[in-house]
C-alpha cells in the first residue's frame, strides 16, 4: 500500500527515454512500479533504482532531482549498512 492504495511492484519492459531503457519507471494511472527486466545497474544499482521509484510513488509532488538525491543517498547508507552488519553464526 502506498498513500491508500494498492501498488505492485515487479520487473518488465520499462521503456526509453531521450534513447536509453529507464533503469525503473512509475506508472500512476495503473498504480505499478516497473524495474527494467535486463536491469544491470548501468545508471542506478538496484537498491537505488527501487528507492527512486518508490520515491515518486510516495511524494509525486516532488521534484526529479530531489528524488534522484533522495535514491542515491539512501542506496549508500543501505548499502554501506549492509557491509558494516555483524556476521550472524
Amino acid at each position: 500500500m502506498i498513500n491508500g492504495s494498492r501498488w505492485t511492484i515487479g520487473f518488465g519492459f520499462t521503456g526509453k527515454t531521450k534513447g536509453r531503457v529507464d533503469d525503473g519507471v512509475c506508472r500512476y494511472a495503473t498504480n505499478r512500479i516497473v524495474i527494467q527486466a535486463s536491469h544491470n545497474g548501468r545508471f542506478r544499482s538496484l537498491e537505488e533504482c527501487v528507492i527512486h521509484e518508490v520515491a515518486h510513488a510516495v511524494l509525486p509532488q516532488i521534484d526529479e532531482a530531489t528524488i534522484l538525491h533522495l535514491g542515491e543517498i539512501t542506496a549508500k547508507v543501505l548499502i554501506k549498512m549492509r557491509a558494516a552488519e555483524p556476521h550472524k553464526h
